[in-house]
């Protein structure tokens, strides 16, 4: 792959150069920064927790630098249920501090930290016993709602009687449902949020290097250093050496801690699958979340879809590539369609993505994962690395500062976590642009739905994609086939946001893997020759980010059965002449 040189138009477009941007010049110049000093922490892991902890350790005044095997969210991260939530399920399991502690986190989700991501959508509990089960749900909604008090972030909860309840979702079985009781949690983008925190880490210093995975520590005698790392786009190996290391590696955390030396816990992985379904599938103005055979299935509006999850069963496969399978998918319509009238099949399905939680376990507990609590822990050892394992997406914060505590105190830093007012990327001037959707979608020639999305994803930074679209007027454009997408994100997702790859851009810079019915194959050709001249690739190149693309979806599909069949391959072509022209 060839040297990152950005267009002169668009380097002139962005001067002075903004610190959040990431990208291949980015890249280069934090390895090699990196390799000749020390730094005060270096955190292994770019998912939510690690990009937590690496701004939470610069956020401190430390310097800081964050390494990635893959791609930023590559793992848990980009694969979760996609919801701020305080976990109303974990009330029955008495877990009283993890609800509280999570209802905390999503209300400055929403107020404060990035209220552009996130946003408060109501869920509703049907109810299927006439006498006992209201009261029963409604106190331990009534607990959620009290322990949301402080946060004042969403609204209290409402009761439906049957009729009311059915004209609220009309796909509903009112011969089985007697009522419900509603509820509100917060919707989000993980691997987008994943992505903000990275880049609020870099706009404030840190140093982030992806695609570079940790090969073995530095030891100064049994103390931790550093680490080795590869870098995978030129096969070199540097050594990065620092004060403090902190792992936040998920389900390989166990496996990082041996290879320090130590062995003082077990990761068990479980496996969640998520379904995305058409618009049209679910008729209703509410999420949904109602008990299921082992659990709870929820399926909540998520960008004018529905996404439904999720399953909870142990995963012994290969870590790096844990897939939905029809098993799973048939799990989730059935529990959902045991509520409905209307039934949805797999005619509805668009796509799916399985993620795989890092619980703990200790020997002799049970084999469900259901059952493992998801408390986070912060471990020491050996001398100068810090693991924090399990937790939950939306108490990432409380965790990174848990571990940056541990890990600096032997430095002597006292310096307080100021993170719980720092807003990510996209959310400082959030109160000047977030009714402004209508002008955007005049401006970009997109619906008005559209453009409301566009600032979900982007918050204040649309700022960013007009500044691209003036100096590439042809970045105007809307994509082929998914009209919410502009152009000017491709290439904003390789300039500013550090994708690498095709897979990078198609599967969490946008969602097309899982939006378009075909996994976005025939849109993959346009994306691969929008981003390309912004990436130096060769034709060579393009085509072998095709051909890598294609075959994850295959993976995907043929995991699904035989009734998932992935389209044949479109043509390479990149993109219409005019565009590729204008690019």
């Amino acid at each position: 792959m060839n040297d990152f040189v950005p267009p002169a138009v668009l380097a002139r477009a962005f001067e002075p150069a903004d610190a959040t941007w990431l990208h291949p010049a980015q890249r280069r110049r934090d390895l090699a920064e990196a390799s000749r000093s020390v730094a005060d922490v270096l955190v292994i892991g770019a998912g939510v927790t690690g990009a937590g902890a690496a701004l939470d350790a610069v956020a401190r005044g430390l310097s800081v630098v964050l390494v990635e095997a893959g791609d930023i969210a590559t793992g848990t991260s980009s694969r979760s249920g996609k919801t701020f939530h305080g976990g109303l399920r974990y009330l029955e399991q008495l877990n009283f501090k993890l609800v509280a502690h999570a209802i905390e986190e999503r209300d400055l989700m929403v107020k404060v930290l990035c209220p552009h991501i996130a946003r408060p959508e109501s869920f509703l509990y049907p109810l299927t016993r006439a006498w006992w089960e209201r009261p029963y749900v409604a106190a331990g909604v009534l607990l959620y709602d009290l322990f949301g008090l402080k946060g004042g972030a969403v609204p209290r909860q409402r009761h439906f009687g049957r009729a009311a309840l059915k004209r609220h979702i009309p796909s509903i079985d009112a011969q089985r449902v007697v009522g419900g009781v509603q509820f509100h949690d917060a919707l989000m983008d993980d691997a987008r949020h994943t992505l903000a925190v990275v880049r609020t880490a870099a706009g404030r210093g840190a140093r982030v290097i992806t695609r570079a995975p940790m090969v073995e520590f530095i030891k100064d005698g049994e103390r931790v250093a550093g680490v080795v790392v590869q870098d995978t786009l030129t096969g070199e190996r540097h050594r990065l050496a620092a004060r403090a290391v902190i792992s936040a590696t998920g389900i390989w955390a166990d496996d990082i801690q041996q290879r320090a030396g130590a062995n003082s816990f077990r990761v068990q992985p479980a496996k969640g699958v998520h379904i995305l379904l058409r618009p049209e599938a679910l008729q209703s103005d509410t999420g949904i979340l109602a008990r299921a055979t082992d659990s709870v299935i929820i399926a909540r509006r998520w960008y004018g879809y529905w996404l439904v999850g999720t399953t909870d069963t142990p995963w012994h496969g290969d870590k790096s590539q844990p897939v939905a399978e029809a098993a799973d998918v048939d799990y989730l319509l059935d529990n959902l369609n045991a509520y409905l009238e209307r039934k949805v099949g797999r005619a509805d399905v668009l796509g799916t993505f399985a993620g795989l939680r890092p619980l703990l376990k200790s020997v002799g507990t049970t084999d469900s994962t259901s059952a493992l609590l998801r408390d986070h822990a912060v471990i020491d050892g050996p001398p100068g690395l810090t693991t924090v394992v399990g937790g939950k997406y939306t108490t990432y914060r409380r965790m990174a500062a848990d571990a940056v505590d541990a890990a600096v105190r032997p430095l002597g830093v006292r310096t307080p976590s100021p993170t719980a007012s720092l807003p990510l990327v996209g959310a400082g001037d959030w109160a000047v642009v977030r009714d402004s959707a209508g002008e955007l979608a005049r401006h970009f020639g997109m619906g008005i739905g559209d453009a409301g999305r566009l600032l979900q994803r982007h918050g204040d930074r649309v700022r960013d994609l007009r500044a691209l679209a003036r100096a590439r007027p042809a970045l105007r454009a809307t994509l082929p086939g998914a009209p919410h997408y502009l152009v000017a994100e491709l290439v904003h997702a390789v300039v500013a946001e550090g994708a690498h790859t095709l897979t990078d851009v198609m599967t969490r810079r946008t969602h097309l893997s899982i939006e378009l019915a075909d996994g976005g194959l025939t849109l993959a050709p346009f994306v691969a020759g929008c981003i390309a001249p912004y990436l130096g690739w060769s034709s060579d190149d393009t085509r072998r980010q095709l051909a890598a693309y294609r075959e994850l979806i295959a993976a995907e599909r043929a995991a699904l059965g035989p009734g998932a069949a992935v389209p044949s391959a479109a043509s390479p072509a990149a993109a219409p002449a005019t565009l590729a022209a204008a690019l």
